[in-house]
């Protein structure tokens, strides 16, 4: 008998076992990457796939007591409050605190939130009553393109869940509006506040567009549970924007900070909106079709529950990509939202595939025919994107090199541990991928990283660490203007020039009829700062850095010097009077007077 009820159970959960098991077995493909390319080659250090360093920092950071969660690279700023806050940072340092090791924290952590974004995701299809198998592969086709994102630590590793719990949410609201439906919408709108700051505002365009439709159609029991979830979430949620208004009033540096991440001044639309969310409008219109041409289907509620669904979700997205249409702040919200867009797509094609399916008979064969064109080329364009993004860890071979030289940090990191008990400052090659992965694996900063521009510091001093740590390199005007997406960040080295240039396409679109019309010529990020800039940069580097590096070096509390013997060749730290302390078939440590 309790083998035929343990037969029983599996047989009805065999669709989420089987899911589960495929996801667990996907998410271990990094360590089976690491196995293959590295072998007995691996010393510990992770294999970088993307852009994954920044977010480690931050969770190796926390998890060595700077619970502030400050800049994890300088020195002098590691108790500075967080330019941005990435709730996940602290939830996924829980493991470190508990004893594991980083790699160990890593890895749990990239498992256990995969089981659980797959474990909601499914749950969210059932809700919407899709078959388990569809259900299923659904799942993992979302699984897969967020697989890249779903490795960075603090971002979006943990915020993805929460984003599924906010769309179950709302599919439970819209089916009934009980009070453990709207606490369950409060609780996941609150959280959003603290994890991801483009999901929030997504969430809050999305439940105003839910009041919005329970309002027009005098749903007062919709719009009252509605209201109520959004209040009590924004209550939960108000610390974070309070904390935000506090600190762009209270650093100085605060918009200099902001702007290196790419903020930009503007009402002109982004192209994603079009080339991503253009695919939002698709469906819409798709759906509004069905509507309109089915009177099944219009008067079939599971289908209005679905349609309605869809609408505010997709909306949502698509009104947040455009969002500096009306606020005038553009905040690489576009690459952001298309983040979303794609498996939102893939989903909607499941979703309206599964139902369709099951509704064929009451469609005209025109509309059966329609309806499978629609769904087919969502879905080669969401499994497209799935390809894409699961690409890089799918090709382990082509980071071999990369991967066998981040092993050879390992021996420099454990000698500057063993030597160095206090929170010391190295001093390398700022383009050697080597400086973003010292506060991942020691307890130490570097005088300058590149990642660096994305934490609270002034314009100045991160030109100025950049400057310092270019003393053996001599840099020239012509190398600053090459090598201006290291120290200028992105609004300064691409976004504005990208806006102006946006705008005289849309002029050009807009006159086209008029030959006459001058929309002027796009500009470059090097035009638009002017050759003084970089002459101004280069005269500070030659009469004021280079003459008093020493003083530069003590100023930024510069202890270590670290060369690559491959790639610099051009360092010489002993003729600064350092004394060569250690050495190896790779690298070599200069301890500083």
């Amino acid at each position: 008998m309790m083998m035929f009820k343990i037969k029983n159970i599996f047989n009805y959960h065999r669709p989420i076992t089987v899911l589960l098991v495929i996801v667990l077995m996907l998410a271990f493909v990094p360590v089976l990457d690491t196995f293959l390319i590295l072998g007995n080659s691996w010393q510990g250090i992770t294999p970088t796939f993307i852009d994954e360093n920044l977010y480690q920092a931050h969770v190796q950071t926390i998890g060595e007591g700077y619970l502030n969660d400050g800049n994890p690279y300088f020195l002098e700023h590691r108790y500075d409050p967080p330019l941005v806050i990435f709730g996940g940072a602290w939830i996924n340092a829980v493991p470190i605190f508990t004893g594991l090791s980083f790699n160990a924290t890593l890895l749990l952590n990239f498992v256990l939130w995969s089981l659980v974004f797959a474990a909601l995701f499914y749950r969210l299809f059932r809700e919407l009553a899709v078959p388990q198998w569809f259900a299923v592969v659904g799942t993992l086709l979302q699984y897969l393109q967020f697989y890249p994102y779903m490795w960075r630590s603090a971002n979006l590793q943990p915020v993805l869940p929460f984003y599924v719990l906010f769309y179950i949410a709302i599919v439970r609201l819209i089916r009934e509006q009980n009070r453990r439906n709207i606490y369950l919408l409060a609780a996941a709108t609150g959280a959003s506040f603290y994890l991801y700051a483009y999901l929030w505002q997504t969430i809050f365009i999305t439940l105003g567009l839910l009041f919005l439709y329970a309002l027009v159609r005098k749903n007062w029991g919709l719009m009252r549970a509605t209201l109520l979830s959004s209040f009590i979430g924004g209550i939960i949620g108000l610390p974070v924007p309070l904390y935000t208004l506090w600190l762009s009033r209270s650093s100085p540096y605060f918009w200099e900070s902001i702007s290196r991440f790419g903020l930009v001044n503007t009402h002109l639309p982004m192209a994603e909106i079009i080339y991503s969310g253009g695919w939002i409008g698709i469906v819409l219109a798709f759906l509004a079709i069905l509507y309109w041409r089915s009177r099944t289907l219009r008067e079939d509620s599971v289908f209005i529950s679905l349609a309605l669904f869809l609408c505010v979700s997709g909306l949502g997205l698509w009104i947040m990509q455009g969002s500096n249409l009306f606020t005038g702040k553009l905040l690489e919200t576009g690459e952001h939202i298309r983040v979303f867009i794609f498996p939102w797509l893939a989903f909607a094609t499941v979703l309206l595939g599964s139902y369709l399916w099951k509704r064929r008979a009451d469609l005209s064969l025109g509309l059966q025919v329609f309806s499978f064109v629609v769904i087919v080329v969502c879905a080669v364009v969401s499994l497209r994107y799935a390809n894409a993004a699961f690409y890089t860890f799918s090709h382990p071979e082509a980071h071999r090199e990369f991967w066998q030289t981040q092993q050879l940090y390992a021996k420099p990191f454990a000698w500057l541990e063993s030597q160095e008990k206090s929170p010391i400052v190295v001093w390398n090659e700022p383009h050697n991928p080597f400086s973003p992965l010292v506060p991942i694996f020691t307890k130490h900063f570097v005088l300058f990283a590149s990642p660096a521009m994305w934490q609270l510091v002034s314009d100045d001093e991160f030109r100025e660490r950049y400057l310092v740590s270019q003393y053996f390199s001599d840099p020239t005007v012509a190398s600053l203007k090459s090598d201006m997406w290291t120290y200028l960040g992105r609004q300064d080295a691409f976004h504005k020039a990208k806006t102006i240039e946006r705008g005289i396409k849309i002029c050009r679109i807009l006159f086209f009829w008029d030959k006459n019309k001058d929309c002027g010529t796009p500009p470059t990020a090097i035009g638009l700062l002017g050759e003084k800039f970089f002459s101004d940069l280069e005269q500070k580097f030659r009469t004021d850095i280079k003459p008093n590096i020493k003083e530069y070096l003590k100023k930024y509390h510069v202890s270590y010097v670290i060369k690559d013997t491959v790639l610099d060749l051009q360092y010489h730290p002993e003729k600064l009077g350092a004394t060569r302390v250690y050495s190896d078939e790779r690298f070599e440590i200069y301890r500083l007077p």
